[in-house]
């Protein structure tokens, strides 16, 4: 069972990071550099062959994540949450949780931005200049966190 876990945990990491890193550092600035017209059809084309693919890769990692954890056996029991390992889970969680959030508020806001071209631009630009830094941030997060725990520096 945990090896399922594991792998899953795995996959679908790797699959909401990297499209989370590419949509956050690469795709929202080309399209807020783009006309509004032209960035919404990006836009939906894209969402259309990637929103079910990141929807669930995200859910996995945040289900499969603490299932890691305690059918690895790091978390036994409630006391230990608060152990440096448990700490570095709830931790992992968090960051994953508030980037998915704010990941979803920066695309909304974008969505919302197409309607008017012009105020466009800057709506855009700064809803995809936020996303990447907080995209970024959190990923480097994650994997220095994932690091720790796999070198067993907890």
């Amino acid at each position: 069972m945990m090896n399922l876990f594991h792998f899953l945990h795995l996959l679908s990491a790797v699959t909401w990071a990297g499209g989370t890193l590419f949509f956050g550092l690469v795709l929202m600035p080309a399209m807020a550099r783009r006309p509004a017209a032209e960035a919404q059809a990006l836009y939906e084309g894209i969402g259309r062959s990637s929103g079910l693919l990141m929807g669930i890769s995200g859910v996995l990692v945040l289900v499969t994540g603490p299932l890691r954890a305690v059918f690895g056996g790091g978390l036994t029991q409630w006391s230990d949450l608060w152990t440096p390992y448990g700490l570095m889970v709830i931790s992992a969680f968090v960051i994953a949780f508030v980037a998915s959030g704010v990941d979803g508020a920066s695309r909304g806001r974008m969505r919302r931005a197409f309607e008017d071209p012009a105020t466009y631009p800057e709506v855009a630009g700064v809803a995809a200049r936020r996303n990447a830094w907080v995209s970024g941030g959190a990923m480097v997060a994650l994997i220095l966190i994932m690091g720790a725990l796999g070198l067993g520096m907890y």
